[in-house]
């Protein structure tokens, strides 16, 4: 009863979060415009229209709203993903395909976005944080990619080492993204899309029939 009494009401709860999640989408734009070393809460606070008093409020320090921002972050990415391969009508190539296809949906995949996973990336080896707050995530990708693969090579009886597989194919979408950020004029989805599904059908052409990176011939 005195728990009833004493809990805050809805209404202030979900206010409180939506500050804290106007707060996380500030400090994106920060740090993918200026970097971290120029983000500030003082910056963040100005982009965002709202006091500083009112940052240190939600979060006392630059590193706990940086750490919140990453956890933001990696659960948005790993709920997109798992909600786009988890449909259990799905086969192992609809999955994989699936998952190529949210690594390359706009809501994921933008430039700012991964400009701040960069930033945070170059700043794990001397905050070992970043990396904590994201292994359960990175680990849960690796295991559904390499179970994908795994699953791939029985139905189709490839000499494919699965695990290696899997690791080619995130590499090449890693390298994708980091196109997205260095080369955004000449970077185009549906490219990086066709170059990760013609890599998958060089390794399971059961599964993959098509080669979408193979040039089609001119008529003559």
């Amino acid at each position: 009863m005195d728990q009833q009494q004493t809990a805050p009401p809805p209404r202030r709860v979900e206010k409180k979060e939506a500050t804290r999640q106007h707060l996380i989408a500030a400090t994106i734009d920060c740090i993918a415009a200026s970097g971290f070393a120029d983000t500030t809460l003082s910056k963040v606070s100005a982009r965002a229209k709202v006091s500083r008093g009112l940052v240190n409020f939600h979060f006392d320090s630059k590193e706990k709203l940086l750490v919140e921002t990453l956890r933001h972050l990696t659960k948005e990415y790993l709920d997109f993903w798992r909600k786009a391969v988890e449909q259990p009508q799905f086969t192992s190539v609809q999955r994989l395909r699936a998952l190529i296809e949210a690594d390359f949906h706009p809501q994921v995949c933008n430039r700012k976005k991964i400009a701040v996973w960069y930033a945070f990336w170059g700043e794990a080896k001397s905050r070992p944080i970043y990396t904590q707050v994201s292994a359960k995530a990175d680990i849960a990708y690796a295991q559904m990619l390499e179970r994908l693969c795994s699953e791939l090579v029985e139905e189709g009886g490839y000499e494919v080492d699965p695990v290696l597989a899997a690791r080619g194919l995130r590499s090449l979408i890693d390298g994708q993204w980091l196109d997205l950020l260095m080369s955004p004029a000449t970077f185009n989805r549906d490219d990086a899309k066709r170059l990760c599904l013609g890599f998958a059908a060089m390794l399971f052409p059961q599964h993959f029939e098509e080669q979408p990176i193979r040039r089609i011939a001119a008529a003559s």
